[in-house]
């Protein structure tokens, strides 16, 4: 595709309503490259037993949840066992002892008798045959007894020998087994002491008084009733372990905190921890990158909100897309710089950077709010930008995020772009002064020692970076103006130096003209003002608007200086021809002298579509209704914008009432509203975004100014004189 081609597609997409879209979508990919490490977190190429070689610390905050489970596993083990004491189990078990031997008290009652002495009343279970039951029957009829009274565990011997003994040795076991489980059951026993504890008991029974049998018995029966009555408290214990478990704070490894320190060994715990952090990790994480895109989305949706705004007000705003854009990756560029110098071995050496010079381009050239946006955005890409030094741990540096902001806001705050030069060294002071005020702030907030020699590096740096914001901004706001053809208000102050060749021209080749000029310049400049509009913008365009007149100057009243009229001696459709062409006239000697698109679109709309009253009727007087209205108006356009609204009221009004015979405050005031209620009627602001409210305070502005022109004079006695004797001859 050849040089021209090209060119011709360029202009038709800049004209393309996508190409806004193109914009803010080439801002979001410079966005994200810009931010991309914090998604991507740094690999260490580390093994086990070797020796750190730096410092490494955690980039994030996180739980270590095997280390925490470790530790509530101790704490639960560690945590204390209940026993409930039962005082009451020494009573029990020896009355469980009595049933015992009361048991076998009436199986040997029953077997002693006679079958003439059983008793009638006595059930038909319990009844004897005609002979004494053999030992193992009674030891069947003891089990049946006990296992419908009590426990029974006992061994059949145990219970034979029992059967068997005297009475005298059944009393004496039966005694002595009470006393013995009582006494030993006043005691706590747990369950992992029972066994010595029975044998205890049973060794405490003095062998001299008491056979071997039963001894025995003794035994067997004190390891039956003597049993546990200190026992686990099983909800209690597990309230303890809850509790126990519940005391362990999640062990948390902080941001910042150091893992290991140069020079040390990689233990496997050093390892586990570097796993946690995700320094170890190779694989793949989409969530941090889904973050950053979200981010980057919210950002850009805030620029392009202002970019809505932007496109109603310049009317160059393919352009002013792109300047942005320069702008934005020019700041990117300068983050990185900082970045770069953050890990340089001289401290604080990256507050330097003229970070503030990306907001002071735009309040000049573009919109201070989409400033003040881009401010806010900045300092966010750069609080993760900074991140990226590997000096700080933290994923957002809030302390360099928020110096950013404060520089950027301080230029957006002191430059009024719409009113007078900008005065470069008291915006680099001022912004100088807020980078100390903000680095003094950190200063504070941090509540550390004050080192003055580090707090006065600090200052020196941040004092430095103000004025390399100046130097940048002035440096670079020719080439913007220049590549993108944007206003500044340094360009159109250079535009209204009278000594420019054009408003030379207009001087030297149409003086009438020029004064004409300048009383239009005032009037719509403080019109603008008062509207909100740009007040500087509309006062150069004034001084621009008619140099199309230069081309036949005395074919405009205000340039016939000897009464000679050329137009009486021409048809009215050639006098028509010769004034509609003026403003189209103008425009293209503007475009040859490369001057702003705004100010040639002012000079070229600066009549609309309105009609060439005074040539019209004259031509129907002539030749009657074959003249059509449409031949003597301007084909136009209408303006476009406030200032071109104004300019055009203030250019008609400004003609017609130096026209007056004699200007009086009442006249002029119903001579504006005529020509406001003609303008309105015609539909000449129809294409621009003025409203009825901003045309009255318009109105009221011109009027104002115009009373304030052509006020009375006070009428000196000599002159007063002079007037009389005319009047007496």
């Amino acid at each position: 595709m050849k040089f021209n081609e090209w060119s011709t597609y360029w202009h038709n997409l800049k004209k393309h309503s996508i190409f806004s879209w193109l914009v803010l979508i080439a801002l979001g990919i410079v966005m994200f490259i810009s931010m991309l490490k914090v998604a991507v977190p740094d690999k260490l190429d580390i093994k086990l037993h070797q020796i750190a070689k730096q410092d490494i610390q955690s980039p994030i905050e996180v739980v270590d949840r095997k280390a925490t489970n470790d530790l509530r596993k101790q704490a639960v083990a560690e945590a204390p066992t209940s026993y409930v004491y039962n005082k009451d189990d020494a009573l029990i078990q020896v009355e469980k002892a009595n049933d015992l031997f009361n048991v076998l008290q009436e199986v040997r009652d029953d077997n002693n008798k006679s079958d003439e002495d059983k008793d009638d009343a006595t059930s038909d279970s319990d009844k004897k045959k005609d002979s004494k039951l053999s030992l193992e029957d009674q030891i069947k009829l003891v089990h049946t007894k006990l296992n419908d009274a009590t426990d029974n565990q006992l061994p059949d011997d145990t219970i034979s020998k029992l059967l068997t003994f005297s009475e005298e040795d059944f009393s004496r076991t039966r005694d002595i087994t009470s006393s013995t489980i009582y006494e030993t059951m006043s005691n706590k026993i747990k369950w992992s002491d029972l066994k010595d504890t029975q044998e205890k008991a049973v060794d405490s029974i003095p062998t001299s008084v008491i056979s071997q049998n039963i001894h025995d018995v003794l035994n067997d029966i004190l390891v039956q009733y003597i049993v546990p009555n200190y026992v686990l408290d099983a909800k209690t214990t597990k309230r303890n372990k809850e509790d126990a478990e519940n005391t362990i704070e999640p062990v948390v490894i902080r941001q910042g905190e150091v893992i290991v320190k140069k020079g040390d060994l990689i233990t496997r715990d050093v390892i586990h921890k570097l796993e946690v952090v995700g320094l170890m990790d190779n694989h793949f994480n989409i969530f941090p990158f889904v973050g950053l895109t979200m981010l980057v989305l919210f950002l850009v949706a805030m620029i392009a909100a202002e970019f809505r705004v932007l496109s109603r007000k310049i009317p160059t705003a393919p352009n002013a897309y792109l300047s942005y854009l320069c702008i934005f990756v020019m700041t990117m560029l300068i983050l990185y710089l900082g970045s770069w110098l953050q890990a340089t071995p001289l401290d604080h050496l990256d507050l330097v950077i003229p970070i503030a010079s990306g907001s002071l381009l735009i309040t000049m050239l573009l919109n201070k709010r989409l400033s003040m946006i881009s401010s806010i955005v900045f300092a966010i890409c750069g609080g993760f930008i900074f991140d990226t030094a590997g000096l700080s741990s933290a994923t957002f540096d809030y302390e360099m995020a928020l110096y950013i902001l404060f520089s950027c806001l301080a230029g957006v705050f002191l430059v009024r772009k719409d009113h007078a030069r900008p005065k470069f060294l008291q915006i680099g002071c001022f912004i100088s002064a807020i980078n100390i005020l903000s680095v003094l702030l950190l200063v504070f907030i941090k509540n550390g020692n004050l080192n003055f020699v580090n707090v006065g590096m600090e200052a020196g740096f941040a004092l430095l970076s103000g004025f390399l914001s100046i130097i940048l901004t002035i440096g670079l706001l020719p080439f913007f103006e220049a590549t993108f053809r944007l206003l500044s208000p340094m360009k159109l102050i250079e535009l209204s130096n009278p000594n420019h060749p054009l408003l030379r021209k207009i001087l030297l080749e149409a003086p009438g003209t020029y004064h004409h000029s300048v009383m239009v310049a005032n009037l719509a400049e403080r019109a603008c003002e008062v509207i909100g509009a740009n007040g500087l913008l509309a006062r150069v365009a004034a001084y621009y608007h008619d140099i199309g007149k230069t081309k036949r100057p005395r074919f405009f009243i205000e340039n016939q200086f000897n009464g000679v009229n050329p137009h009486d001696r021409i048809s009215p459709q050639l006098s028509r021809t010769v004034i509609i062409a003026h403003p189209y006239d103008g425009a293209k000697i503007l475009r040859e002298h490369k001057l702003p698109r705004e100010i040639i679109d002012i000079a070229e709309q600066h009549h609309g579509t309105t009609l060439l009253k005074y040539f019209y009727y004259k031509a129907k007087e002539e030749m009657g209704d074959v003249i059509l209205e449409e031949e003597f108006r301007y084909p136009g356009p209408k303006a476009q914008t406030k200032e071109a609204a104004v300019v055009e009221l203030a250019d008609s009004i400004e003609a017609a009432v130096r026209s007056m015979a004699k200007q009086t405050p009442e006249k002029i005031e119903k001579l504006v509203q005529n020509i406001f209620n003609d303008r309105l009627e015609d539909g000449q602001f129809d294409d621009c975004d003025i409203t009825m409210k901003e045309l009255h305070a318009v109105r009221t502005s011109i009027i104002e100014t115009l009373n304030g022109i052509f006020h009375s004079r006070i009428e000196y006695p000599e002159e007063a004189k002079k007037e009389k004797d005319k009047k007496s001859v």
